[in-house]
């Protein structure tokens, strides 16, 4: 797997999980303290977000980081 599909794979999930919620990727950026571009370029996979940010996103959403990185 390369990486750009790998961060794609990632965003999706990050937006399964967000939408499940019922949130905007507003509410996730507040909720994680990001800003909504980010989350945004996360979720598209245009960025390979660190490690801590993942983990930030885990919380936030109330998951584990394995669960969101659950291929």
């Amino acid at each position: 797997m390369e990486k750009i599909e790998l961060q794609k794979l990632v965003g999706k999930r990050i937006v399964q999980l967000r939408t499940e919620k019922g949130w905007s990727q507003s509410d996730l950026a507040r909720a994680c303290e990001k800003d909504r571009q980010s989350i945004e370029r996360i979720e598209n996979g245009k960025v390979s977000p660190s490690l801590y940010s993942l983990y930030e996103i885990a919380l936030a959403l109330g998951v584990r980081l394995e669960e969101l990185v659950y291929l």
